[in-house]
């Protein structure tokens, strides 16, 4: 009877162990089937990343391959996949995202990279702002005004050239944003009518450009 009970206790230590394999398997197999609707298997591959630990290299791997899937929501929920385990992973991952060829998982790889905004991640979403595939033909796509935004947010003086750039930008969103993030960087206040106007005018002034 004891040998039969210490059996017992070993197998039910493992359960845990187990059912977590299972359950993550299953999630996998789930965002893995196409035959699915983008829901399940978006929401599948969101749960399989609860299974997994950063240290988790096989787990991981597994993650990351639906950054190449053909369906656009996969290559996106990779990313938020990615984040709940590992922010530096989902941001590698981003930086390679941020050129997929659809708009929402493009701009999914902004916000990631955003929340670690080092001077190289800065120069990298500074460089996406005039890239081809930000725009439809000749007009600003919104991820563009999404890249300023974030600039913005963290912007000091080393910024600056930046900003006196995207000042004359064709998208007057983001040449209004501009003007407000250099009003910040300087501390020198412009007033009235003609915001973005007076601001070029300072900015050629000054030889900035």
């Amino acid at each position: 009877m004891r040998i039969v009970i210490l059996f017992l206790a070993v197998i039910f230590s493992h359960f845990p162990v187990f059912a977590a394999a299972d359950l993550f398997t299953t999630h996998i197999n789930s965002a893995s089937n196409i035959n699915l609707g983008m829901s399940s298997r978006w929401n599948a591959l969101i749960k399989a990343a609860d299974f997994v630990v950063s240290g988790e290299i096989e787990r991981l791997n597994q993650i990351r391959k639906f950054s190449g899937d053909k369906d656009w929501y996969m290559r996106n929920a990779t990313l938020i996949a990615l984040s709940k385990i590992n922010k530096m992973e989902a941001i590698e991952e981003a930086k390679k995202l941020l050129q997929d060829k659809a708009l929402v998982v493009r701009s999914a790889a902004v916000e990631i990279l955003a929340t670690h905004l080092t001077e190289e991640n800065k120069n990298i979403l500074g460089e996406e702002l005039n890239k081809a595939y930000n725009f439809n033909k000749k007009s600003s796509l919104w991820i563009r005004k999404q890249i300023v935004e974030k600039l913005s947010l963290s912007a000091g003086v080393a910024d600056r050239h930046f900003f006196v750039k995207s000042l004359f930008d064709s998208d007057k969103e983001i040449a209004h944003l501009s003007a407000e993030t250099l009003a910040k960087i300087t501390g020198q206040r412009v007033d009235g009518n003609q915001f973005i106007e007076k601001w070029q005018t300072i900015v050629k002034q000054n030889n900035w450009l």
